[in-house]
């Protein structure tokens, strides 16, 4: 009987221990992964945060020199749009805190959950603040280009950029729609292919340790 016993420990011991180390090299990977993205989503907000102040700086010009009024106002929503987007993603970088591996285990894992989700967020509604606003900025921007004759204006470096004729606002905003289209569908896939499974992941491990 003690000899079942003691056999009964030794096994259950051992796939303990097998269970601890499978636990950690999971872990491991899963920081691995973590701190990859993480390092992805600092690049992606000082990107986007200096192509809205490059936005800011381009309309802000527009609006100075454009005369069209439908045209300045647009030029005036897509600056109150790119302001919107650097708040967002400066929101982004300061949720995006490296875990801190002195908290227990549990702690690090909910930090590491609660950073992947706000991220998840951005992308799940990138449709709404990402792709609609200024899709309907640049609808209104090319809908209200006039004739510059009629407003005694010249600048010929505008007037080769701009769609002026009919045939090209047409082209420019088809244009404009299939690109924010990929943009919407580029965001999802990020979502779908990398942070979901991740969170899954996550919740996983959380399971494993309880």
């Amino acid at each position: 009987m003690l000899e079942k016993e003691l056999k009964d420990i030794w096994n259950n011991s051992s796939q303990t221990a097998q269970i601890s180390i499978e636990t950690n090299l999971l872990i491991e990977e899963l920081n691995t992964r973590i701190n990859g993205m993480q390092k992805k989503i600092r690049k992606r907000d000082i990107r986007e945060i200096a192509a809205s102040i490059f936005g800011i700086l381009i309309f802000g010009f527009l609006l100075y020199e454009i005369p069209f009024p439908i045209t300045k106002v647009a030029c005036g929503l897509a600056i109150l749009w790119f302001v919107f987007v650097i708040q967002k993603f400066k929101k982004s970088k300061t949720q995006n805190i490296k875990t801190d591996f002195s908290l227990p285990l549990t702690e690090q894992l909910n930090h590491q959950k609660r950073m992947i989700a706000q991220q998840a967020n951005l992308l799940d509604t990138a449709l709404y603040w990402y792709a609609i606003p200024p899709f309907i900025m640049n609808f209104i921007f090319i809908l209200g280009l006039e004739n510059p004759v009629d407003y005694n204006w010249t600048n010929s470096i505008a007037e080769s950029i701009l769609p002026l004729t009919s045939n090209l606002k047409t082209i420019t905003i088809i244009g404009l729609a299939l690109f924010y289209a990929f943009t919407f569908w580029v965001n999802k896939r990020a979502l779908n292919k990398d942070v979901n499974p991740m969170i899954k992941s996550i919740e996983t491990m959380q399971k494993q340790i309880k």
